[in-house]
């Protein structure tokens, strides 16, 4: 994005993000306020910037969970929004491929303005999507279909993406023995396991102890690892293809630095591979990658969560839109036990209009939202 804009309005852009220091924050503050820079490009913070004579705020990806801070202040940078330019006669324009229920909601009821693009960016052509059963595979991680054309992609010279919605090498490790599973002793949450650190680590706190081998509870060596993450993936692929390969999460992206190289990395093809979590699946523009694979489209799906359909919609339809963005058509490929599931076709058609209807209704139903606040 800073790029982008870079190129379109040189030097006239403010950046606002976590990485900043207090002095470099303090001077794209000052050149805020005095007028200097005339658009701000930041993050959810980047709301409560001191813009003189705002015309406009622009929330792309109006549908991600990131815009509201859990943390101390709590808020929500969207409705931080719709109440500035409330306030300062702004108009507000919030994109998505994919909107959340409420806001389409909004939309089709006239509260707000509904505006369709019904091509993609340079007429690029939708990929084929094929969903795979991998109840009647044998390979826990790999379809014969996602092989077969992970191999025709590279023999193309052609690039390859891989979502797996879990950080780590492993969800949890359980003693064989006797049972004990590693937990955080602050949240009570089991821990995930890192092979590349050789830790265990909490998601929720960040709490990390060092990984022995050993159960912490009788000390035996009988582990067993549950549940498999990206560097697991890496592990595995690695023993079919020989070729550079590269992933990326929301604990490696933290550093900008980290995160940017791999981005220029991939783009320059030094990488056939990129595998990662949703942190891959919108916003970036790869024109050889002509292959996305969803290793299990089912974790989001299964959350006990009454919006667990709209966010697993949400990213097969995101990541899918990362494939064929060039001239060259592309494929996705979605591994799922549950091929039969209506979010799971409706993705596959990528038809955001039937999946609202049927989650529209359900919702009016169980008075959910846009229905009821919670």
């Amino acid at each position: 994005m800073v790029e982008r804009f870079q190129e379109e309005f040189k030097n006239n852009i403010a950046i606002l993000h976590s990485s900043l220091s207090d002095v470099e924050r303090a001077k794209e503050w000052e050149s805020i306020y005095s007028g200097e820079k005339k658009i701000v490009l930041g993050v959810r913070s980047a709301i409560f910037s001191p813009v003189k004579n705002l015309k406009y705020i622009i929330l792309d990806e109006e549908h991600e969970a990131t815009y509201k801070q859990d943390s101390s202040p709590r808020y929500n940078a969207k409705y931080v929004a719709i109440k500035r330019c409330l306030d300062e006669g702004a108009k507000l324009i919030l994109g998505s491929a994919t909107p959340s229920i409420e806001s389409y909601y909004y939309a089709k009821t006239g509260i707000y303005e509904l505006l369709n693009l019904e091509n993609r960016y340079g007429n690029a052509e939708m990929p084929d999507i094929q969903i795979v059963d991998m109840k009647q595979e044998e390979d826990l991680f790999f379809s014969k279909a996602l092989l077969e054309e992970i191999k025709n992609t590279l023999l193309k010279n052609e690039q390859v993406i891989l979502l797996l919605n879990r950080k780590g090498y492993s969800t949890y490790i359980q003693c064989k023995d006797c049972g004990y599973v590693e937990e955080c002793d602050n949240c009570s949450i089991k821990m995930s396991y890192y092979k590349s650190t050789n830790k265990y680590k909490c998601n929720y706190c960040g709490k990390q102890i060092h990984y022995t081998g050993k159960c912490s509870k009788c000390g035996s060596t009988n582990l067993i690892h549950s549940g498999k993450g990206i560097e697991r993936i890496e592990e595995e692929l690695k023993k079919y293809f020989d070729v550079p390969m590269i992933k990326v999460d929301s604990e490696l992206s933290r550093n900008k630095d980290y995160f940017s190289k791999i981005y220029k990395d991939f783009s320059d093809k030094k990488y056939s591979i990129l595998i990662g979590t949703q942190i891959i699946a919108k916003g970036l523009h790869f024109p050889n990658v002509t292959l996305v694979g969803v290793i299990n489209s089912d974790i989001i799906l299964n959350f006990p969560d009454f919006r667990s359909g709209e966010k697993t919609f949400q990213l097969l339809t995101q990541v899918s839109g990362r494939a064929g963005r060039g001239n060259k058509k592309g494929k996705v490929i979605i591994q799922t036990y549950e091929p039969e599931n209506n979010v799971i076709k409706d993705s596959k058609e990528e038809n955001y209009d039937l999946f609202y209807e049927k989650e529209i209704n359900s919702r009016k139903v169980f008075s959910y939202p846009p229905f009821q606040k919670f």
